[in-house]
């Protein structure tokens, strides 16, 4: 019984300075600054930087319904039709591994019709191999100003 008290306060110890060193609102700063740079990327045309940044798995969803995967929306990101996409309201949610953003995006293209349009929206970030990739954007509401 001598022996097992402290180990006991061997593990409870160890595992207080592992919570110490978990910092949520550090993690989220992280996320909320990673998430405005991928849409800044976006408009520069940085396709090394978003071919990191998007999982190979990822899931675009959006708000007209239409589905792209990484390939498809590096595709349309390479045409080169935003001038800015300004992020507004972020919120994050931390779980281990795992960020839901959530938050309103403001967008404008370059040219034609719908150049300006304001979203909602829902990302999840994935940690992978020690960086945080996009797995998923999900629009779950958007309007379009009159132009």
């Amino acid at each position: 019984m001598k022996k097992i008290v402290p180990l006991i306060y061997f593990f409870l110890a160890a595992g207080s300075s592992l919570r110490a060193q978990y910092s949520p609102a550090k993690d989220s700063s992280l996320i909320i600054t990673i998430n405005q740079q991928v849409d800044n990327d976006v408009v520069q045309q940085n396709m090394p930087a978003l071919n990191n940044v998007y999982a190979e798995d990822l899931v675009f969803t959006h708000g007209s319904g239409h589905i792209d995967g990484k390939q498809s929306w590096l595709s349309s990101v390479a045409k080169g039709n935003f001038l800015s996409r300004q992020h507004d309201s972020v919120t994050v949610e931390m779980h281990p591994g795992l960020a839901i953003v959530r938050g309103k995006l403001s967008v404008q293209k370059k040219s034609g019709k719908d150049s300006r349009y304001h979203l909602k929206y829902v990302r999840v970030y994935a940690l992978r191999d020690k960086q945080w990739q996009m797995i998923s954007h999900v629009t779950v509401w958007e309007i379009h100003e009159p132009g």
